[in-house]
């Protein structure tokens, strides 16, 4: 098989299995969503890979520092035509609790790879890097310079991409050109903010068609707060979690009547609500004094997350009776814009097109999961996203990605990289 040469860590093998393998070996759990102090957590590994990576293949590359200990990464590939285009790929996955197969260790077998971030998101990060390594042994003139940009925490948050647009929130609107190649060695921020980018393409797992569209999230907690007393004596207690089943009924009670009554967005749907955890007691023999709850609320495009979270906190409070227990609403951990089809369709017909030269169906879309387009788009960028995979097995106990998938998006994504013309969009 052909390998570049040894770095430290392994070789870097050109084989799109093989990255994935590589990087699925390379665990990257969001920190909120592993147990404290649990070896996975944290993007830390991937993104050392990532700079060996970069270094072999001799892209200049930089880091991006944007919480204790995680930075985003980015790589330079240069072109000759003048303008730059930014392919994003988030490094966290999701928990491997109760997985099936083993998480960090991959499997490839009847045409599939499995283990956890094969899907999501990790499958397309192989094909970028796969489709990269061949698009660099090409000569430069007339395809763009390519910023390939791996992000963190897309999974509990979105900071990692807010980092990034921020780099080009309030750069100058005209194309750059990329500055020559002068080897291996560190890109500056300052750098990679004046390569204000001509159009992002965002990776995840799209089955190759190319959404265009998605909605918006806010999450945030509530508690309830009773009063504890001994369970043989009920009455002399205020039981915290009947209090919060009430408010559990009153949120499906919003979702199943006033959310469901207003006009469904004709490509992502209707807004949600929904209750995701629960939690309450300290003990078998004691009325529980504490009881907190999730909550996951999903927006239409056109809605923002904090009118969002001031509407539904405004209606518990007012429906919520609960007698000694108190009611708090704490600020959202998360919230996120959907992504707008209109600012966005003429780069994603553009990407569909593509991907139809590999003989691949590939429509124009909208989705109800929220991703890190919409924080890039909202720099001014046009921003759609496509790759490999479908959702469905996305944060699966059996993660997987087929290998013909890997192939299929490796060849588009360097059709892409080659000369996909974004240059008309900065004249609108």
């Amino acid at each position: 098989m052909a390998t570049l040469a040894a770095v430290e860590g392994g070789p870097v093998p050109r084989s799109v299995v093989d990255l994935l393998c590589d990087l699925i070996a390379q665990p990257s759990v969001n920190p909120r969503l592993a147990p404290t102090g649990a070896p996975e957590a944290g993007e830390q590994r991937v993104t050392e890979w990532l700079a060996r990576f970069a270094a072999e293949a001799g892209w200049r590359w930089g880091l991006q520092p944007v919480e204790p200990g995680r930075s985003n990464f980015f790589a330079l590939i240069p072109g000759g035509r003048g303008d730059t285009l930014l392919w994003e790929v988030h490094q966290d996955t999701v928990s491997v609790q109760g997985m099936t197969v083993h998480p960090f260790e991959a499997a490839v077998r009847d045409g599939r790879v499995y283990g956890r971030g094969a899907c999501d998101v990790k499958g397309s990060m192989a094909a970028m890097l796969a489709a990269l390594l061949r698009v660099h042994d090409q000569p430069m003139e007339g395809r763009p310079s390519i910023l390939f940009a791996c992000s963190i925490n897309e999974e509990c948050g979105f900071s990692g991409a807010r980092a990034m647009a921020e780099l080009w929130r309030d750069a100058d609107h005209e194309l750059r050109r990329a500055p020559p190649f002068m080897g291996g060695g560190e890109l500056s921020l300052e750098e990679i903010g004046a390569l204000r980018p001509a159009a992002a393409l965002v990776a995840e797992p799209t089955e190759l068609n190319v959404v265009v569209a998605h909605r918006g999230v806010a999450r945030w907690q509530c508690t309830v707060h009773g009063r504890a007393g001994h369970s043989s004596r009920p009455e002399e207690g205020a039981n915290a979690v009947y209090a919060m089943a009430r408010v559990v009924q009153l949120i499906e009670q919003y979702h199943r009547e006033t959310l469901a009554s207003r006009p469904a967005d004709p490509l992502c749907g209707s807004s949600t609500a929904c209750v995701t955890t629960f939690h309450g007691g300290t003990g078998p023999n004691t009325i529980p004094d504490l009881a907190v709850i999730d909550v996951d609320r999903r927006l239409c495009p056109d809605e923002t997350p904090e009118a969002a979270y001031r509407e539904l906190v405004t209606w518990l409070d007012e429906q919520a009776a609960l007698g000694e227990c108190r009611l708090e609403h704490h600020a959202p951990w998360m919230q996120s814009r959907g992504l707008h089809f209109a600012a966005n369709r003429e780069w994603a017909e553009q990407l569909a097109a593509v991907v139809r030269t590999v003989a691949v169906e590939s429509r124009l879309m909208g989705v109800p999961y929220g991703t890190n387009g919409a924080s890039i788009a909202a720099a001014g960028i046009p921003t759609a996203i496509l790759g490999p995979g479908s959702i469905a097995q996305a944060h699966t106990i059996d993660e997987w990605i087929a290998v013909d998938q890997l192939e299929l998006a490796t060849e588009i994504y360097y059709r892409i990289a080659c000369g996909a013309n974004v240059a008309q969009l900065n004249d609108n």
